[in-house]
């Protein structure tokens, strides 16, 4: 099931930088405190029985309390997929480059179970991957979503055209641009170009192509790929400044979560 990728964590203490994802994320915390972070809500606490909807795009940071653990779930949905979904219950949903959509909490103990209830069985083993496929369309659109709405973000029209033709170079290139490269290139001043990827993004430029930068790699280490051969094909340094980032961004290890997907892909090739 490439359009869906969830994981569980127990009692971690891991802690993440502000990062996004190209992919509708719902989150649900099983034990413990944390605190929610996004430019664009500011900062919530939130606690056991907690439904966290982070939409693509949306910067955003969730950690544990100083010095305490917590459990949580992250399923994180592939928004081609979701936005047909979505289109057959006759629900509009739209998929840009830029965030439409405010992260949203739910402290409902309905939806809390009902999204439990999913991901226990995706994880599964003796059930087989058309029945889970079924249960996460039949999940989606019969008892999460109907009950979930998210509100529209206020887009800043300023430069959105210089801003938009900054997000498609910068996807398109292998080498990390510095704020003198953008503003060369949009002929924007480097403040304005701070501000703009600030104001949409929540994140600072070099932050956002990092961010970037690791959302690409998650997609090669799926692939199998070579973590040295493609540290140095994503633009790093080395290979232990790119490992770094990805640790930072996603709580694991490359090697580790490269293991986990091979693990899948055996499991499913099995059934």
């Amino acid at each position: 099931m490439p359009y869906v990728e969830t994981r569980r964590a127990c009692d971690s203490r891991a802690c993440y930088k502000a990062h996004s994802h190209p992919s509708f994320s719902i989150g649900a915390v099983d034990g413990g405190k944390s605190i929610f972070n996004s430019h664009f809500v500011g900062t919530q606490p939130i606690e056991s029985g907690t439904l966290v909807l982070i939409p693509a795009h949306v910067e955003h940071s969730c950690n544990p309390e100083p010095n305490q653990a917590w459990s949580y779930q992250m399923m994180h949905l592939d928004m081609q997929w979701l936005k047909h979904l979505l289109e057959e219950i006759v629900q509009d949903f739209r998929c840009d480059a830029i965030p439409q959509y405010q992260s949203k909490l739910y402290k409902s103990e309905q939806l809390y179970r009902n999204f439990s209830h999913l991901n226990r069985n995706l994880f599964d083993h003796s059930i087989s991957y058309s029945q889970k496929e079924q249960l996460l369309i039949q999940t989606l659109t019969a008892l999460l979503f109907p009950n979930l709405h998210l509100d529209s973000l206020v887009i800043n029209r300023y430069a959105q055209q210089e801003f938009q033709q900054l997000l498609r170079e910068i996807g398109t290139s292998e080498a990390l641009f510095s704020l003198q490269d953008l503003s060369e290139q949009s002929g924007l001043s480097r403040y304005a170009i701070i501000r703009l990827f600030k104001t949409n993004l929540g994140l600072t430029p070099h932050a956002y192509q990092l961010n970037l930068k690791i959302n690409q790699a998650r997609k090669l280490l799926k692939q199998g790929k070579d973590i040295a051969e493609m540290s140095y094909q994503l633009g790093f340094s080395d290979q232990s400044h790119f490992q770094r980032v990805f640790k930072q961004l996603t709580g694991t290890t490359p090697k580790f979560y490269q293991k986990q997907h091979h693990r899948a892909i055996l499991y499913k090739n099995s059934i």
